[in-house]
């Protein structure tokens, strides 16, 4: 093996993506490939929180993505079923001095569009569109890749081959004993509806009784993306099923009195099964490295997706670049570098899971609370999430 390995990606989304350039501009060569023949509008919006704003800082993208995005002002917790707002806490000029870092809000689509731009602008990048990955065989002296195109397969030899291709990851086959996606009976609902002047530039999370909706603004002040939390069951990998609406509209008629929910009911809904992957199982063998959702997929509780995304990504850049010609070395550092952080965050979305969910004397005590607490007391608690910054 050289001293600057040529490494294989599989997966051209968010993580896949940062770990490109992250080792790009350490100077090694990488190869993405992914199943899509050109980047398409799946998902809606996502937040953009200052653990990860900084990460694209130092790759040279966020002031693209600033331009297409929203500078929330506040947010918000309140309770669906009065409407009424528990805490409304400002995203203060003085507190993103602390971070030392924005916090936005934007459409997946503009995220995803800048990283890969910038990667294609990158001349140690080579981005294969319309590559599906099928398995991997591997040895002491490197890994070859086996993928499946139009015109039938190829194959792709490597040093390191790092699978970011999602929950329902190929590459994780690669890995024994890796955790698999397991369901959470639970589903999330996402729509983009019309913004009013009040809830503008605003990231709320609606609170009900075993589910939850979050609104925050997309694009411009305009555009309000939607997400909703309840229960059910889908099948995998696909945005564009028809389940049973039963459940998104009795939260629907519970949050009945958000007013900003007062201009969706013809909104089109795009749904996608919540599935979780088990952070304690393992991320890599040999010359195979899983990061992001295919070791250690979450739900959507804590608006870290895309954060652990971007931090899975540049973390992984790092710790091959500093052992580029020792894979082991290299993938224990990452997993070093990840764990703990991965776990924490996993807890948090979890107690916000339960803390959102809550319906009768537990509901009233979490209101109670709520409206006690101040914004300043309420950040502060999160500090260790917003203000991670990841060691060089």
């Amino acid at each position: 093996m050289t001293d600057k390995p040529h490494i294989l990606i599989a997966g051209a989304g968010i993580a896949g993506l940062t770990a490109a350039l992250a080792l790009a501009r350490k100077g090694l060569a990488v190869t993405i490939a992914d199943t899509f023949e050109e980047p398409s509008e799946v998902g809606a919006g996502l937040q953009v929180a200052p653990n990860a704003s900084r990460i694209l800082r130092s790759l040279g993208v966020l002031e693209t993505l600033a331009e297409k995005a929203v500078v929330p002002s506040s947010i918000r917790l309140g309770d669906a079923t009065t409407g009424r707002i528990l805490l409304d806490m400002a995203i203060t000029t003085a507190w993103l001095d602390r971070m030392g870092a924005p916090y936005l809000t934007a459409h997946r689509a503009s995220l995803h569009g800048v990283l890969y731009q910038a990667a294609i602008a990158d001349p140690s990048i080579t981005l294969l569109t319309g590559h599906k990955f099928v398995k991997a065989d591997q040895d002491s002296t490197g890994i070859t890749a086996h993928l499946e195109t139009a015109n039938g397969e190829t194959e792709i030899s490597a040093d390191i081959l790092i699978g970011a291709d999602g929950i329902w990851s190929k590459v994780r086959t690669s890995v024994p004993g890796a955790a698999e996606p397991k369901p959470t009976g639970r589903i999330a609902w996402r729509a983009i509806g019309p913004a009013s002047a009040s809830d503008a530039n605003k990231v709320s999370a609606w609170m009900a009784p075993d589910s939850h909706l979050v609104t925050y603004p997309v694009r411009n002040s305009e555009t309000l993306n939607i997400v909703a939390i309840t229960h059910g069951r889908l099948g995998a990998e696909d945005w564009a099923q028809n389940p049973d609406q039963a459940a998104l509209a009795h939260l629907l008629e519970m949050a009945r009195n958000v007013a900003e929910l007062g201009a969706i009911d013809k909104a089109s809904w795009t749904t996608w099964p919540l599935s979780t992957v088990d952070p304690s199982g393992p991320w890599y063998s040999g010359r195979v490295l899983l990061i992001g959702d295919a070791a250690h997929g979450m739900e959507p509780f804590a608006a870290q997706g895309a954060a652990m995304a971007i931090e899975d990504g540049y973390g992984a850049g790092l710790s091959i670049a500093a052992n580029p010609g020792d894979p082991a070395a290299a993938f224990a550092r990452y997993r070093a570098l990840r764990l703990d952080r991965i776990l924490r965050v996993a807890k948090r979305t979890a107690f916000n899971r339960w803390t959102y969910h809550q319906s009768g004397a537990g509901r009233l005590a979490r209101n109670m609370f709520f409206s006690m607490r101040s914004a300043e007391a309420f950040f502060a608690d999160l500090d260790w999430l917003y203000g991670y910054r990841m060691p060089e």
